[in-house]
C-alpha cells in the first residue's frame, strides 16, 4: 500500500499543481484578492489530497490488486459488493481479518476523512460550522460509495460511517488547533 502511494503521489502532485495553478489564475483569479501565499499553499495541499483521494477511491479493485495494493478481502465474492447493514463489515474484519486488513479497512477509512475535516473549516468560511461540513461530506462520501459500486468496488455503509468519523475527528482537531489562524487562511 505504501509503495503504491509513493509511486502515485508525485504524478498526482504534478497534475494537482498544474491544474490548481491554471484554475486559480485563469478562472478564479478575481477571487484571489484576499488570499496570501500561506493560504494558497494550504489550498494546493488540500487540492492535491482531494485529487489523490479521488484517484485512489475511484479505481477498480482488480486494478488496485494488480498494482500490489492488498485489500484484505476476497473481492470476487458477491456479498462483498453491497453492504447496507451498519457495523457488519467492521465486525467481520475484527473477527476474521489480519492486522494489516484491519488497519487498511477500518483505520484507513477513518484516516481518509481527518485531513478533509481539518482543512475544510480552516480554509472555507462557510464550512466552519459542523452542519454544512457534515452534510457536504456526507453527500460526497455517499456519491463515492455509489460510484464505487458501479465500477466494481464495494459500496459499504461501514466505509461511509468510518469516513464520517474521520471528518468528525478532523473537525474537532481544527477547532482545537491554533497554528492555522482563520484570519490568515479562511475566506
Amino acid at each position: 500500500m505504501i509503495r503504491y502511494a509513493l509511486r502515485v503521489t508525485p504524478l498526482i502532485f504534478i497534475v494537482a499543481f498544474l491544474g490548481f495553478s491554471l484554475i486559480r489564475t485563469q478562472i478564479f483569479g478575481k477571487y484571489k484578492k484576499k488570499s496570501n501565499r500561506r493560504r494558497e499553499r494550504l489550498l494546493l495541499l488540500f487540492a492535491t489530497y482531494a485529487l489523490w483521494l479521488a484517484f485512489f477511491l475511484l479505481i477498480n479493485n482488480r486494478l488496485l490488486e494488480s498494482w500490489g495494493v492488498p485489500l484484505g478481502v476476497d473481492t470476487e465474492s458477491s456479498d462483498w459488493q453491497l453492504n447496507l447493514i451498519p457495523f457488519k463489515t467492521i465486525r467481520l474484519f475484527i473477527q476474521h481479518g489480519t492486522p494489516s486488513s484491519i488497519f487498511l479497512n477500518i483505520w484507513g477509512n477513518i484516516l481518509i476523512g481527518i485531513p478533509l475535516g481539518f482543512l475544510t473549516p480552516v480554509l472555507f468560511e462557510k464550512m466552519k460550522k459542523p452542519l454544512p461540513l457534515f452534510l457536504t461530506y456526507g453527500l460526497i462520501f455517499f456519491a463515492i460509495e455509489s460510484v464505487q459500486y458501479h465500477i466494481g468496488r464495494s459500496a459499504d455503509i461501514d466505509d461511509w460511517l468510518l469516513n464520517m468519523g474521520g471528518i468528525v475527528v478532523g473537525y474537532l482537531l481544527s477547532k482545537r488547533q491554533e497554528i492555522f489562524h482563520p484570519k490568515r487562511y479562511r475566506r
